[in-house]
């Protein structure tokens, strides 16, 4: 549920951003939305890294509950996938300034 409120809340805040730069708002929502499943990626392959458990729910449930910071992990790359892009857009010539 989280990682579909940082979705919308990324694409809200990024697709403004390109329209006010003068860029394609899809474009850069597309953009958004593949850096968070990125983030993802990477954020899961470092919670599942050092894992030796059996696999099944009940066993990697206990894992990430003992190791919490796995966990925060993986929501740090997703957030951070979301602010690359923004920090990518604030960083684009403004399309709209005169000269």
């Amino acid at each position: 549920m989280l990682d579909i409120i940082i979705i919308i809340v990324f694409c809200y805040i990024n697709g403004n951003l390109a329209v006010r730069k003068g860029l394609n708002r899809t474009t850069w929502i597309l953009i958004t939305i593949a850096a968070i499943f990125g983030g993802m990626f990477i954020g899961s392959f470092f919670a599942i890294m050092g894992y030796k458990g059996g696999m099944n729910m009940t066993s990697i449930q206990q894992f990430l509950f003992a190791n919490p910071l796995k966990v925060i992990t993986f929501y740090a790359m997703e957030i951070g996938g979301g602010l690359l892009v923004r920090y990518v857009l604030d960083r684009k010539i403004n399309a709209n300034s005169q000269g």
